[in-house]
This record gives C-alpha cells, structure tokens and sequence, in this order.
C-alpha cells in the first residue's frame, strides 16, 4: 500500500520525495495532499511571516477550512508557537525540518524533513545577462504580468537575440513555456520555484569577486543608510542585498546581522575604486561591517529601490534578489522562507 503523499510548491521542500513516518512529502507544482484511495485534497499554506501574534495566525487558518481542503502552516514557525499550534491540532512544517501533521488519518511527529536534494542537471546557463533574464522573468510572472520576448529585452537591456537564446534553453528544460498570440511569442514560466532555485545557485551575492571593508554606523542599519547616501552622492551603483536588505522589506529578526552585503556596479570602476568612493576602510572579512560583490551584469541593481526601515533608508534589492542571496548566512533559510511569503503575494 502507497504511502499517502504531500506535494508542497515551496522552495525549500526537498525535490526528491522523503518518506516521513508514513507520509511521502516532496516538492511539486500544486499544494495537495493525496490518498492512496484516490482522495485528493487541496493544501492551503499560511505562512507563519506575515502574522504578528498566533491570535491572527489561528484567525487565518480558521477561514481556510472547507470541504476538500486541509490547512498548513508552512515557513519559519517561531518556537514559542509551536506548543501551542500542537496543542490546538494545527499542521506545521518549520523551515528546520521540524514537522506535525494531524490530518485525516495522518498524525505525524517530526523532527527533520529534508535532506541535501540529489538535483537534476540542468543545462541552463547563468552567466552574462542570462541571470538578469532570468530574473526578469521570475520578477514579470510571479507579478502576474503577460510579457513577450521584446518585453524581456526592454526591461533588462539585452539584446533581443540573448533574450531568445536564454528562453530557449529555459523552455529546453521545462521551465518556461512560449505561446504564440498573434505576431507576439509570450513568454510564462511553468516552474517558479525551479527557476527561481537555480537562480539562487547560480547567481548567489559572493560567487564572484569580493571585498571586505568597514563603514562607522551606529549599527547595521545606520551603515547600509551611509552606504545609500555616500552611492547618490558619489555617482556609484550600490543595492543592500542579503539579512540587512530583508529587514527593509519587513523580515527581521532577534538580532542584526554583522554585516552589510552589498551589489556595487563596476562595470565602468574596479571594485576597489567604488569601496574608495564609498569611504571604505579596508578590512579583513571577520573584523568586517560591509561586504561589496561585484556586479558585471547588474542582478542586483535591476529594479532596486528605495526602502525605509524605522529611522534609515536605503537601496535595496528588488526581494527577488534579495531572497537569492540569504542561503549562506546566519539563519539564512529561515529568512529566505519568510521573503518567499512576501515574493509569492506581492512581487
């Protein structure tokens, strides 16, 4: 007899189906749980983010109730929380792993889901403007706009040549779909969370050239508001990316991280150059505040803004990016689960 299985469409459920105590759970297009008797039922995800207090949390997944639906409460699920959503019978998965199911038939108790994913090769390169493209495409279909190959090429500066190579090797391997209406080829990408994962991977802040230097601020938010304005002043390109950038969104946490990662262009100035205009110390990575990573093919300048967190404003990344870039820091998949909550509804 199968096991009944959970298909979830979030970015940080393992690709592979993971057996858990009776229930196959993997990443999948559609939130469903199945039956192994045919039942099929609809999964309504409320992310534990975009609440305040467990009062309003528990409000939401009452109006999510219905027949042929269940509720779960998926993302980064604060620990003081969890006793009670268990004591109520509320379904959660944490971002962690940790996981309590009590659906029909399934009363499941867990303490890690996921595992490193054994990843299908994908022949798609990120290189060049490629990135950009993609993530113009993820920015225009998550945003719910119907955009066209000359479309992609006006937004992101690329030729329209690049653009058709890029969406052709896309389209290669499942990701995005062509349709042809009229004289337009409208461009809409099949698989988010795949696209948008292989662009985290492949495009990531640091994966290219680095410098570490020191900025006085009275703290991480001060210096990413130094930063901003010393960029506007001195006519440099400069976009917070990264835990900092996340907070200007709204995704904060207990404590600020140390340091300040940041974009810079440097297509017309060396990185050292912009760290000098800047007023950077230089400073080696563990006594370091700020982090520039050079920025060749503008991902993360591209529809950067202007963002106010309390007191301090700054450029940042459009979240997007931002979200690709929090993997390798402190607490980074919790944070990168809360940013997807707000992609997934406002992007």
């Amino acid at each position: 007899m199968a096991d009944p299985e959970l298909i979830l469409d979030l970015p940080w459920v393992p690709q592979e189906p993971e057996r858990l105590d009776g229930l196959t759970v993997r990443r999948g297009r559609h939130n469903k749980l199945s039956y192994d008797d045919g039942i099929t039922l609809e999964v309504c995800i409320v992310d534990p983010g975009g609440h305040r207090t467990l009062d309003e949390l528990l409000d939401e997944l009452g109006r999510q109730g219905g027949a042929g639906r269940v509720a779960l409460v998926a993302g980064a699920v604060p620990l003081q929380w969890r006793s009670q959503l268990r004591a109520a019978d509320v379904s959660f998965i944490d971002v962690s792993g940790v996981a309590e199911i009590r659906w029909p038939r399934l009363k499941i108790s867990a303490r890690r889901l996921g595992k490193p994913a054994q990843r299908r090769t994908v022949s798609v390169p990120m290189q060049k403007s490629h990135a950009l493209i993609a993530q113009e495409l993820l920015i225009t279909s998550l945003s719910g706009v119907r955009v066209t190959i000359g479309d992609i090429a006006l937004g992101t500066g690329a030729s329209l040549s690049s653009v058709s190579r890029s969406i052709a090797q896309l389209a290669a391997q499942g990701l995005v779909a062509k349709e042809r209406e009229g004289r337009d080829l409208v461009v809409s990408v099949v698989d988010a969370v795949e696209l948008a994962n292989l662009l985290a991977e492949r495009s990531a802040w640091g994966r290219g050239e680095v410098l570490w230097g020191y900025l006085w601020g009275r703290n991480t938010w001060d210096v990413a508001a130094r930063l901003s304005l010393k960029a506007a002043e001195r006519h440099a390109s400069l976009a917070v990316t990264g835990r900092v950038g996340a907070a200007f969104y709204g995704i904060v946490g207990t404590a600020s991280p140390p340091t300040v990662r940041c974009w810079v262009d440097t297509s017309a100035s060396s990185l050292s150059d912009v760290a000098g205009l800047l007023g950077l110390e230089p400073a080696p990575e563990d006594e370091a505040n700020v982090g520039l990573s050079a920025d060749r093919w503008r991902i993360g300048m591209h529809r950067r803004e202007e963002r106010t967190f309390e007191e301090w404003k700054a450029t940042v990344a459009h979240p997007i990016r931002v979200w690709c870039d929090l993997r390798d820091e402190q607490r980074g998949d919790e944070f990168a689960a809360q940013m997807w909550g707000l992609i997934s509804d406002v992007s």
